[in-house]
């Protein structure tokens, strides 16, 4: 072709092939299979295929604020059919949550390139991430989604989203709804039902649970995460207290294995140094706690010169200074979360009732899904001197909402936009009031 050799257009016709090619891959899956274990699905679909429905959710997801309106009239244009907001509102319950996630985590699964563990991570088959995104609300859903209590101890509504994923692939692992007070630490054993043997798994010290750590080692795989303060370290020949403060005070550093907790797991503890401006920082958000019982104490404040953690990775696999390395990469879900809520308007929620919310946010998912399938499609052909940021890439695609919906539906944006003009830019037909239009031609006429 002529433009072939054009970097714009092979870096468009590049970031594009995922969503080109979407309706192929979701077609491979068991989507009725998925709709009725979920409880989405109760009999055989009539009217509209799960298929088209799921096109055009996935359409929908770049909108604003969704409305029953245009969802029905988005999903009659994917079914070539006309379809009413009465009967999409039927459809709509708390089922609809599962269905979404089980077709992400099967779709983008399918999706992902798969990728030989390399370098750092050559002994792992998978790198899970595992974090959390909270997503305030109107007050009046705090009884579907509890948030903490304001200072009248009226509670706030607040949603939450448990995420897995895989770093090396890109792909969905596992993706869960819940209220606010469903917290990290409730959560670390989400990971326990999709573990292999050979997985990593990387979380923050909210999910910091030693008999989940245990059970991920009963299960063959390794992890990595921050030290809590406050656990017992115990030597494994003595059995007696490590006084972990005093050997760092010593010699500066730790890498040891040693026996946690109260069942004494086997697992091995470092502790690397920080720079000063790093320990002070710490130290003033730990002073600035308004909760009364968690004052810090003045061994933990001293501990915070150090970065603690704790994972059962020999030393042989990797070094102190590699796993300081590796830790770091958790950063990465952050930034996923952060062009989420910044370019692709995933704080933008349809808050009438708890279904529509959770339709909202599942949908939004689905496009920050899409958007790093994009992404990585695009970075996996450019130059190692070119790479593109997620965080631009998305909001340059939380701006062409339009033409990726045009894309998933197969219909040009001239036929999208002619489709939501004709449908949602008109006065509805009433009897009882005159829009504007009407009151000025009504003036306009010669007074009688």
């Amino acid at each position: 072709m002529p433009h072939s050799k054009d970097p714009k257009s092979l870096h468009y016709r590049t970031f594009i092939e995922p969503l080109t090619h979407l309706r192929a891959a979701l077609a491979r899956l068991d989507l009725e299979g998925l709709a009725r274990r979920s409880g989405f699905l109760r009999r055989r679909p009539r009217k509209i295929p799960i298929l088209d429905l799921l096109l055009a959710f996935c359409a929908l997801a770049w909108e604003s604020t969704l409305s029953l309106e245009r969802i029905a009239s988005v999903i009659g244009l994917a079914a070539r059919c006309s379809y009413s907001k009465q009967a999409f509102h039927q459809r709509l319950s708390k089922s609809i949550e599962t269905f979404l996630a089980d077709v992400a985590v099967a779709l983008f699964s399918q999706m992902s390139a798969s990728l030989r563990s390399e370098g750092c991570f050559e002994s792992f088959g998978r790198v899970l991430l595992h974090d959390s995104t909270v997503q305030s609300l109107p007050r009046h859903l705090a009884a579907f989604f509890p948030g903490s209590s304001d200072q009248k101890c009226q509670t706030r509504a607040a949603l939450k989203i448990q995420w897995i994923c895989d770093l090396l692939s890109g792909s969905l692992v596992q993706l869960s709804l819940s209220s606010y007070r469903r917290n990290d630490q409730a959560a670390a054993p989400d990971v326990l039902s999709v573990i292999k043997k050979g997985d990593l798994v990387l979380r923050d010290l909210g999910y910091f649970a030693l008999p989940v750590l245990r059970q991920i080692q009963l299960s063959e795989a390794f992890f990595l995460s921050r030290l809590r303060f406050g656990v017992i370290l115990r030597d494994p020949k003595t059995k007696q207290p490590i006084n972990l403060l005093a050997i760092l005070r010593r010699e500066g550093r730790f890498d040891r294995w040693v026996l946690l907790g109260e069942q004494q797991s086997r697992m091995r503890v470092v502790a690397l140094a920080v720079p000063q401006e790093v320990a002070n920082q710490r130290r003033a958000l730990a002073r600035k706690n308004h909760d009364g019982r968690c004052v810090p104490t003045r061994q933990r404040l001293q501990l915070m010169n150090w970065s603690l953690f704790v994972t059962n990775v020999s030393a042989e696999v990797w070094t102190a200074k590699v796993i300081a390395r590796i830790y770091r990469l958790r950063w990465r879900i952050e930034i996923i979360f952060k062009s989420w809520k910044s370019h692709l308007r995933l704080r933008e929620l349809n808050c009438r009732s708890a279904d529509l919310v959770r339709l909202s946010v599942m949908l939004k998912l689905l496009y920050g899904l899409l958007t790093i399938s994009c992404f990585g499609a695009l970075a996996k052909f450019s130059s190692p001197s070119h790479q593109p940021s997620l965080l631009r890439f998305s909001k340059v695609l939380g701006q062409c909402g339009l033409l990726m919906g045009a894309i998933l539906l197969q219909i040009s944006p001239d036929q999208l936009l002619a489709h939501y003009l004709a449908k949602h830019a008109f006065y509805e037909q009433r009897s009882d009031r005159k829009n504007f239009h009407q009151r000025l031609a009504e003036l306009s006429c010669p007074l009688a």
